[in-house]
């Protein structure tokens, strides 16, 4: 349904009568700033208002509509008629759907699927244009869509895009959601990253984990919307777990997934571990820095703030074993720990020679 031609047709019949926008609100009992959104295309009436203003405009419905099929839906549901003895198409829904209460697009969806299952039709709406459907999904509940997609996915035929998954997404609860995408063969990164934001962070981990495209891109693309433990799930199934994409997952994780994907990265070099230090506790941020081969004077230098003193002394100990006293004065290190500690370091240093 063209809601700009409607809105053109209300503005053209107003002003050939002779009414301002606010003559015609009055007469409808309506304000008139909805009047001007009618008339700009931006919003369409409701269906209740259909008669008043057809009345006021001396116009009939059909004329003002323009469209038979719709036009036939509006009476029958303005008269309570049951729509199942003459079912519109899904098309037709479709277009009539922006005007109509979403009890009664759910109405005329449930007597469809009644009609069809008594025709001996398996399940309801399996030859239905998935695109199409995408635009009445606004005004239904989210387990109707979810049954409405399912049935649609049980022809063999058919099936759900990525693209129709994003655009279902805001209209659906997270858990039916995930039943859907689980169903998808088109569960790519790019649709994972659009369905985050509309989903709980253990379903969002269950398809992700199901998708054979969880590259780093979109690990950090969809980590703001995850928890912590569901997020290390995901980063160890990755296949494409490095150092890059560590540090921009690194600050959505608690400090023990942070350390645990760590130590099963094969990319943990010295600028992963200065980028991470701030988003670990001390304790996981030494198991990970005494398990690097890249322990150098500068990540020393960076890692060190960041340590409490008993941790920082199991770093320099190993530090000077691997670089000799100069790792504590070519580092800095030195300045974040007081006489008694370097000389501890030092001595088993020395001792293990």
């Amino acid at each position: 349904m063209n809601m700009q031609a409607i809105g053109r047709k209300i503005s053209a019949l107003r002003k050939e009568r002779d009414m301002t926008q606010v003559d015609l609100a009055d007469k409808l009992g309506v304000t008139y700033q909805a009047v001007s959104s009618w008339e700009r295309g931006n919003s369409m009436p409701d269906i209740a208002k259909l008669p008043d203003i057809s009345q006021v405009l001396a116009v009939s419905i059909d004329e003002l509509l323009d469209n038979a099929k719709a036009t036939e839906l509006v009476k029958n549901m303005l008269t309570g008629q049951d729509t199942s003895f003459n079912m519109p198409d899904i098309e037709t829904l479709a277009e009539v759907a922006p005007i109509l209460k979403p009890s009664q697009v759910e109405r005329v969806i449930v007597e469809r699927v009644a009609e069809q299952s008594n025709l001996g039709k398996a399940e309801a709406f399996q030859d239905m244009d998935i695109d199409t459907f995408v635009h009445i999904a606004p005004h239904l509940s989210s387990e109707t869509i979810c049954r409405l997609v399912k049935s649609h996915l049980g022809n063999e035929n058919s099936t759900i895009s990525g693209n129709a998954l994003m655009h279902l997404a805001p209209h659906m609860e997270s858990e039916d959601l995930r039943a859907i995408a689980l169903s998808s063969k088109d569960l790519n990164g790019n649709t994972l990253m659009h369905l985050a934001a509309h989903m709980e962070s253990e379903d969002l981990k269950e398809i992700a984990l199901s998708s054979k495209d969880l590259n780093g891109n979109t690990l950090m693309h969809i980590a703001p919307h995850m928890e912590s433990e569901d997020l290390r799930a995901i980063a160890l199934s990755s296949k494409d777990l490095n150092g890059n994409t560590l540090m921009h997952i690194a600050p959505y994780m608690e400090s023990e997934d942070l350390r645990e994907i760590a130590l099963s990265s094969k990319d943990l070099n010295g600028n992963t571990l200065m980028h991470i230090a701030q988003h670990m506790e001390s304790e996981d941020l030494k198991e990970i820095i005494l398990s690097s081969n890249d322990l150098t004077n500068n990540t020393l230098r960076h890692m060190a703030p960041h340590l409490e003193s008993e941790d920082l002394i199991e770093v320099a100990i190993k530090a000077v074993k691997v670089h000799g006293v100069k790792a504590l004065t070519g580092s800095g290190i030195m300045h974040h720990m007081d006489e008694d500690d370097i000389a501890a370091v030092i001595t088993a240093a020395m001792q293990n020679k």
